[in-house]
């Protein structure tokens, strides 16, 4: 009953019906609330990829999919994305890390890395990402697999047309605020 009202969900959001999908994912958790697939998909309806604006009800239900089981690494990269959404970079990048390091087989783990470099102009990481994931015997259904595809596709027109740029090393700019504050502290010993 709980898969198939999964099933049912899923197959709602794909017709563009997100209202009929909700009352599927809230009767799954009704029906299995210690488990984290429905308060997954609940989300997934809050979710709306026309405005590409987050959504405090779709992080809720992720934090509560994460609360359920911490390790359910598709709940933690979705989440990561939605933090990238309110500009908290570093905290997207740490849930996403988390994610992959939890479950570095899942493709759908790999695409929203994928997202995450892509949305920050990082486009050949974001293809080195979708390939790694597409490599790896992932077990993802053809919704998914077709999904990563489109995104590899759109990664490598846009890598091809840009300058290879790296994500800032934050080291350096801590070294020199570090050497800069024992410069100033030298100077202030000198003048005294």
């Amino acid at each position: 009953m709980y898969r198939d009202l999964l099933e049912k969900g899923y197959a709602c959001l794909r017709r563009g019906d997100p209202e009929a999908a909700r009352v599927r994912f809230q009767h799954a958790i009704e029906a299995e609330p210690a488990r984290p697939q429905g308060y997954f998909g609940l989300a997934q309806t809050y979710l709306d990829p026309e405005h590409q604006q987050t959504s405090e009800e779709a992080i809720r239900a992720f934090a509560k999919a994460l609360d359920v089981d911490p390790a359910y690494a598709p709940a933690r990269a979705f989440l990561g994305i939605e933090l990238l959404k309110k500009y908290q970079v570093h905290e997207a990048e740490a849930e996403l890390e988390q994610a992959l390091n939890g479950d570095p087989t899942n493709l759908l783990v790999h695409i929203k890395y994928a997202e995450y470099y892509y949305r920050l102009g990082f486009y050949h990481r974001a293809v080195g990402m979708l390939e790694q994931g597409l490599q790896t015997p992932h077990g993802a259904n053809e919704h998914v697999v077709a999904l990563a595809r489109r995104l590899l596709l759109e990664a490598r027109r846009r890598s091809k047309n840009s300058i290879l740029r790296e994500p800032p090393d934050p080291r350096p700019v801590r070294l020199l605020r570090l050497f800069s504050w024992f410069k100033s502290r030298k100077s202030a010993v000198e003048t005294a």
